[in-house]
């Protein structure tokens, strides 16, 4: 126990040295006070330095700015879509459309060398390419065309089936 007894003198003397400095810097200087706003009342501030105090901690708007509230926004922007609406001429007054062609959607989908089947169906899935994940997976599966898969850049026109998908992920 005597050899620990300088220790813990050493100990404790350090402790309180350090709590005494820092409350001396504590004390010395203020963190992050303003000169001007550290203890000043509100009437004593002026109109900018009221503003930015007030804007720490909320949302400062102008007396001549106008807020609404959500349901006054929704009853304006209705009243806006109905005034549109009646300056359209009416339906039998305008020309007939043609018919638009549908455009073939193509998309492209690049697979890293070694990823699995089911990382490629999560990609074709969210791409659109295939509906069933778990369809696709097992004619993978089934086929045995898990390990090879192509390493690349995949082109898909439209909508083709899952054979068609799995063709073209195994063939360049």
């Amino acid at each position: 126990m005597r050899t620990n007894k300088s220790w813990l003198y050493g100990l404790g003397t350090g402790l309180i040295a350090g709590a005494l400095l820092l409350e001396l810097m504590n004390v010395a200087s203020p963190a992050n006070k303003q000169p001007g706003t550290a203890n000043a009342s509100p009437s004593s501030l002026d109109k900018q330095q009221l503003k930015d105090a007030a804007a720490k901690y909320f949302q400062v708007f102008e007396n001549d700015q106008k807020l609404f509230s959500q349901a006054q926004l929704d009853t304006i922007v209705q009243q806006k879509l109905k005034e549109e609406k009646e300056k359209q001429p009416p339906a039998a007054a305008q020309p007939v459309k043609e018919p638009v062609k549908e455009t073939v959607k193509e998309v492209y989908i690049y697979v890293y060398n070694g990823q699995s089947a089911g990382v490629v169906a999560d990609m074709l899935l969210k791409s659109g390419v295939i509906t069933d994940r778990t369809a696709f997976e097992e004619l993978m599966a089934k086929q045995q065309l898990n390990d090879k898969i192509i390493a690349g850049v995949h082109a898909f026109k439209g909508q083709p089936d899952l054979s068609q998908v799995a063709s073209i992920l195994t063939t360049r």
